[in-house]
This record gives structure tokens, sequence and C-alpha cells, in this order.
């Protein structure tokens, strides 16, 4: 416990980026083509344990002790060239090998057969990496080494922590490009036996074909562009199935107001505002995945060129309304 006017090790803002970032992951699977995927959350405190269990694109069952990795801040360029998870807070008694090995027997005993590593930017994973279990240990004992070889050879610059050996805290790397050589220590992890790139794996669900709208450069009589009385023609559609009551509970919640913050749009008739699906309906529709936007904002939501972040802040403040499964 923190000694009184110490400063916290986590702040509140904190634990909301990790809830949005866990609530991303089963969509994030199932977009990968696991199928039967089960999210369970353990609660500690403030602390939240995540078990994902599911069946990968081999058709094998596995069971993922998901961790987060540190907060990615898109404001600050240099945050972005690195890329690493705490396996725990800090070791017990000075055992490096000792403390990971207890953290890894709990994570078995909770039945994971891998550990999955994420890390979000955005409304987006840029790094997933599903590693077995029994490679974790081997994989930061030879990061450490790795890291070690680097800072005394010099090329790290005046960087002189080791990366695995993060202060009192086992670390795993998945980037650091700050220097020319520090790739090495996560090119350890990614070149390991066993490990999976989830990121690099195909999408499930295949993108429609791009259309040709392209028009004609010669001149032509507007006169002839068009028609009067056109035909009707019957088309296919293929949609994503979606549950009305996902909408009903959104608009219900907005109140006639668009949700976007800093946006005062306002109606009190039907129909004004849209129900935003932040991750896509394909992926995931629930109440925490949706927002209600005029339809200025719903088309910034989609086109803009910041859209990533429009929906990152969409999807923080949407996450706030999901009931968090206890234990």
């Amino acid at each position: 416990m923190a000694a009184p006017g110490a400063r916290p090790f986590r702040g509140e803002d904190s634990y909301i980026a990790e809830r949005i970032t866990r609530g991303m992951v089963q969509p994030f699977l199932e977009q990968k083509g696991y199928t039967s995927v089960e999210d369970v959350r353990l609660r500690y405190g403030n602390n939240e344990s995540q078990f994902v269990s599911a069946i990968d694109q081999t058709g094998l069952p596995v069971k993922m002790h998901v961790q987060s990795c540190w907060r990615r801040d898109r404001g600050m360029a240099r945050g972005r060239l690195y890329s690493a998870a705490q396996l725990m807070a800090a070791i017990k008694d000075g055992d490096w090998e000792g403390s990971i090995r207890d953290k890894l027997a709990r994570s078995e005993s909770h039945g994971a057969t891998h550990s999955l590593f994420v890390q979000r930017e955005g409304a987006q994973f840029v790094y997933a990496a599903q590693v077995p279990l029994g490679a974790v240990l081997p994989i930061w004992r030879l990061q450490r080494r790795v890291s070690d070889r680097l800072i005394k050879s010099g090329v790290l610059g005046r960087q002189t922590k080791n990366h695995a050996a993060n202060g009192n805290s086992p670390t795993i790397w998945l980037q650091d490009d700050r220097t020319p050589a520090a790739h090495e220590v996560a090119d350890v992890l990614w070149n390991h036996a066993g490990v999976v790139d989830l990121v690099g794996l195909p999408d499930r669900v295949a993108l429609p074909e791009a259309v040709d709208d392209t028009f004609d450069d010669c001149i032509v009589d507007r006169e002839q562009i068009g028609s009067d009385g056109a035909p009707r023609i019957p088309v296919v559609r293929s949609m994503v199935k979606r549950d009305r009551r996902v909408r009903a509970e959104v608009l219900k919640r907005a109140e006639g107001a668009c949700e976007r913050s800093g946006c005062d749009a306002r109606r009190d008739w039907t129909g004004f505002l849209d129900v935003h699906h932040i991750l896509g309906a394909e992926k995931s529709d629930r109440v925490w995945n949706c927002v209600a936007l005029c339809p200025n904002c719903h088309r910034e939501a989609h086109y803009a060129p910041d859209h990533d972040e429009i929906n990152a802040e969409l999807l923080e403040f949407a996450s706030a309304f999901r009931q968090v499964a206890s234990s």
C-alpha cells in the first residue's frame, strides 16, 4: 500500500485505457478467424485479469492470458517507437526467474496455454503476440541477455537499464526502434518458435471489392445524363445481423443529444441520431461499442482524416457502459 500522500502506482485513466484494450480483444480474435471466443475477467480490487478461450484458425483450442502493453500516446512520436508489457509490477525477494515461474504457474492454474501480449494504438491493435506459456520465460531470459550485450557494446547510446529487467519489473518487448540496433531485443520474441503474430494474420471477413466509379472524360451533353422514370432493379445485399435492442438502448441513453464530446447537436424528433458501431458491427454489436451521433459526427467518424483519433475517444466513452464480470 502506498504511503499517505504518495503518488498511486496507476491512475484512473490508466485503468480506463486498459478496459478499452481488453474490450477489443474478443472482436479482434473473431476478425482473425478465431471461433467460440469466450472472454472471462477476474477482478482483484482495481486490477483485472483476462483469460480468453477460443478455437484458433487451425482448429486447435487455446486459452490466452491477456497482457496489455504500455500505453501508446499518439501525441508523442517517440512513444510510438517502442512497445513492451510488464509481466508483473515487481519481483519477489530479488528472484527474477522464480517470480516469473510463479506468475506463469498462476496462469496455468486457470487453464491458460498461451500468453497474449497486445499493444493498442487508438482503435486498433498494432501488435498482438500469441506466445506459448512455456516460451515466456525463455524469451524473457534471452531478451535480457541480448539487451545486456547491446548495452555493453555501446550501440544503445546512453541507455544503461536492461530492457527485460525494467527496474524491479520483468518485461517482454514487442518493439524498440529508438536506436538502430535496439530491434534485436524485440526480434527475440518474434523469431521464437511457436510465437504467432496475430496482427499479421489475414482477416476472416473479406473486404468488399473496390467499385470502379471512374467517369468517361469525353465531353457529353448534360441533357443526355440520367433518365426520367427510371426502372426498378432487384438488388441482393449482405448485411451484418444486429440486435435492435442495442440500438434502442443507445438512443435511450443519448436522450436526443449527440454523444461525441464537444458536439452540442440535439433534436427532439426521432431519427435524428445515428447509432455508430465504433469497432464495426461485424466485430461487436454491443452497447459498449456504440455511440449515438449526429449525422455530421457520424460521417467524421468514418471518413475524416483523423477518424482513428475520433473513434478512440468514442470508444473510451462507450466502454464505460460495459458491465465487467467479476469473481
